[in-house]
């Protein structure tokens, strides 16, 4: 057999097939840009499919643009939010500097709009939303990325957007990255700013962003010109012009909020991709419904504790003119507590959407976090019964005179009903990726095998809900239910979760790259588990437990709770993980009363 050339030696197709960081297989070229090119690559370790960035032999060779490259892996690796594409690990291989990154299933926003050339305003607005969210969090960790292009914006086959390609971001405070005079960025999206080659701040990356929803609303970019530098400079000093100017059924509050982000003056404009964030936001939720008056019958659907509680009408709802467009609503991820988006379908008649309000069921903690035991068999409330009276006795007293009618016999009075179950309502739908809100009550998820029921309090949204996962999200973290976990990654090498439970929680445990507690034993609505803390010891993500296609990974930098109980035939698996700076004792507070309220159907 004739061996293939070296690597990064012909053209990008002519490596499809090789063996990078001997880990990588690549399969197929799905992207190129002018510092990388990009494959669909299968972990042979893990099974799973991934991007891998492959330098270009050309850049490896100018030692700054492959500082420029690594940057982005301390970057992207640094960044943990549902609208950023997950840096997955970073190494050297014959062939170049590589990234790994998840795979996207989905198109990239210029490809979209190649096809579609403009797109609905409250679309527009939600991925303007998503991305803002994503930048938010760049801007938090001192990070601009410098280059938001449609190119750079992921849209996933459930509409949701993801911020990809950090290739030539840097931390905002380096001076070394900050030189007055050095231009980085695609001129197209270029700030003023960036034009003139001043220094670079988030308001920077909020100038680029509202130049893609511009061209997202219009179909066209606001300026034009026969040369880069002739483009870029046109902005300089001047507004754009308006987007109702093109397309009048533009909203005019988007287009205000459009108009501010584009302003050249960057003290003028959003600070960030959080104040951005915020007035799309805006746009996108209905205002909270007012207090529900209560209905004169009862109703089986009711989740009231008290079965004699009338149950409230669906309120009136006033709907933003964005959602009066749309079909879809958009969920508000705050931080800490998640409003309930309203989804008004006017076209539809006969739908009836209702939330079912119940009272959480509060959990039992202990001093040292661990997932506590819940007591209450099924969320029922126990109700007090009252105690039968002694029946009446004949007593010796003379008969009653005419005038006196005698006295009406006592009766036994009947023992008072106990309350039934509080009834399981099924969580809401997150819409084009949009985590939507949950009023505190008794839940169980429709879609989700086997089949459980938990109780939440306030604060909490539904991030995702399938067949085989759940993720419940609040400002401090989240909670994960795997349905069923079939693999796990000691020493970095991919086994079948197959043996006792122990020695399955004892694989997790020993889990290259980690450091872990000590395993704790218990119990979860009489289900054995076990549970172990996993905080990664280096600056990569780690693969601990796989359960089909999804793999779920070890975050740099964070301590995260892994539970596994044994369910009969299936390994069900919590998982509970910090986010946005958060530590696990943050989410610990409340995500251990969700997980010990937990109770198999």
């Amino acid at each position: 057999m004739n061996e293939p050339p070296p690597a990064g030696t012909g053209t990008a197709s002519d490596d499809v097939g090789r063996l990078i960081g001997e880990r990588y297989r690549l399969q197929a070229v799905i992207g190129r840009g002018g510092m990388a090119t990009i494959y669909r690559a299968r972990d042979e370790q893990g099974g799973s499919l991934v991007a891998l960035k492959l330098l270009r032999p050309e850049i490896a060779a100018d030692v700054d643009l492959a500082e420029r490259f690594r940057r982005e892996a301390l970057a992207a690796s640094a960044l943990d939010h549902p609208n950023i594409v997950p840096c997955l690990g970073t190494g050297t291989d014959p062939a170049g500097p590589y990234l790994v990154m998840a795979l996207v299933d989905g198109e990239d926003l210029t490809t979209r709009l190649r096809r579609e050339t403009t797109l609905p305003p409250a679309d527009v607005a939600r991925i303007g939303l998503d991305v803002a969210r994503a930048l938010g969090v760049a801007h938090r960790r001192g990070i601009v990325h410098r280059d938001v292009k449609p190119g750079n914006i992921l849209i996933a086959r459930d509409g949701h957007a993801l911020v990809t390609d950090f290739g030539i971001a840097r931390l905002a405070d380096d001076a070394e990255g900050s030189v007055p005079g050095t231009i980085l960025g695609s001129v197209q999206y270029f700030s003023p700013e960036q034009a003139r080659g001043d220094t670079t701040t988030p308001a920077s990356d909020v100038y680029g962003l509202g130049l893609v929803l511009y061209e997202a609303l219009t179909g066209r970019r606001p300026w034009s010109g026969e040369t880069s530098a002739a483009i870029a400079l046109a902005r300089i000093g001047a507004p754009a012009p308006s987007a109702r100017a093109l397309r009048a059924d533009v909203p005019v509050a988007l287009d205000s909020v459009v108009m501010r982000a584009m302003d050249p003056d960057p003290l003028r404009r959003y600070p960030d991709g959080t104040a951005l964030a915020a007035a799309l936001e805006r746009l996108l939720v209905a205002p909270a419904a007012p207090p529900r008056a209560p209905r004169a019958a009862p109703s089986a659907a009711t989740g009231s504790n008290d079965a004699s509680r009338p149950t409230p009408p669906l309120p009136a709802v006033e709907t933003p003119a964005l959602l009066a467009a749309s079909t879809g609503s958009a969920g508000s991820k705050g931080s800490g507590r998640t409003p309930a988006p309203v989804l008004v379908l006017l076209a539809v008649a006969g739908v009836f959407l209702g939330a079912v309000v119940v009272a959480a069921f509060p959990g039992i903690g202990n001093s040292a976090g661990a997932i506590a035991l819940a007591s209450d068999p099924g969320g029922a409330t126990d109700q007090p019964r009252a105690t039968p009276a002694a029946t009446a006795r004949p007593t010796d007293a003379p008969a009653a005179t005419p005038s006196e009618p005698p006295p009406a016999p006592t009766p036994t009075p009947t023992p008072a009903p106990t309350a039934p179950p509080v009834p399981a309502a099924d969580l809401c739908e997150p819409i084009f990726g949009f985590p939507c809100g949950q009023d505190a009550g008794h839940y169980g998820p429709s879609r989700f095998v086997p089949a459980v029921t938990f109780d939440l309090g306030q604060g909490w949204s539904t991030e995702l809900h399938a067949r085989d996962r759940v993720t419940l999200d609040r400002g401090e973290g989240r909670l994960t239910l795997l349905g069923d976990v079939t693999r796990v990654y000691p020493k970095g090498t991919e086994q079948a979760a197959t043996g006792s439970l122990r020695k399955v929680i004892g694989k997790v445990a020993a889990t290259a790259g980690t450091s872990a507690s000590k395993v704790r034993g218990l119990t979860i609505d009489g289900h054995p588990g076990f549970s172990v803390d996993l905080t990664a010891s280096g600056d990569q993500v780690v693969p601990i437990l796989g359960m089909g296609e999804e793999t779920v990974y070890l975050q740099p930098g964070t301590t995260t709770r892994f539970v596994l109980l044994d369910v009969g035939k299936r390994t069900l698996a919590i998982v509970i993980e910090p986010t946005g700076g958060a530590s696990l004792q943050d989410i610990l507070a409340t995500a251990d009363d969700v997980a010990g309220s937990i109770r198999l159907r």
